[in-house]
């Protein structure tokens, strides 16, 4: 488990991401997202996950 976080903070430095905002919101989120859209909370694809979160009118322009 210590190798995976270290592996997601590393990936959260090399995209500009605030680990622990990211961490925070992760497991706020983990429970009501589904399984399928997991992937959208990794590090690398979180911020724009995040924006589509508390702008829906941009997920038409995706």
């Amino acid at each position: 488990m210590t190798a995976a976080m270290y592996s997601f903070v590393a990936t959260c430095k090399k995209n500009g991401v605030d680990e622990q905002l990211w961490l925070a919101d992760v497991f706020k989120r983990k429970e009501s997202h589904k399984h399928k859209d997991l992937y959208q909370l990794l590090p690398n694809n979180w911020e724009k996950s995040r924006n589509l979160e508390s702008n829906p009118e941009l997920r038409l322009l995706n």
